[in-house]
């Protein structure tokens, strides 16, 4: 994934979440830079082809965290997309919401392959 395609579905992403804030071009190794309206501020990277399995790290401080911090300092490694998002999310503190499960009904017959 290009890095403006990868920026342009942050943007959708933090509007699926109601998250107020912008996604912008950073300077390398920063892809991409998300300034949440809370505050928080969170820089993805891509990882170095020799760093794989992993494909990006995710930093970020949150609203009121001094310059530096943990979260900044060591960031958090992502494999995969889901991975990322799960981080962004983690880090703008996104409720994951409830999963979706798919059940047959109580009172279904049994399902039969012929």
């Amino acid at each position: 994934m290009n890095d403006e395609r990868l920026r342009a579905f942050l943007r959708d992403s933090l509007e699926l979440w109601g998250v107020d804030g912008t996604v912008e071009a950073g300077e390398t190794p920063t892809l991409a830079a998300i300034r949440a309206h809370s505050g928080t501020l969170v820089w993805i990277e891509r990882i170095a082809p020799s760093d794989l399995p992993f494909r990006w790290a995710v930093r970020w401080r949150s609203a009121g965290d001094a310059p530096g911090g943990p979260r900044e300092l060591r960031p958090k490694a992502s494999p995969s997309l889901v991975g990322l998002l799960s981080a962004i999310r983690a880090a703008l503190g996104v409720d994951r919401g409830s999963p979706v499960r798919i059940a047959p009904q109580p009172d279904a017959a049994p399902f039969t392959v012929r």
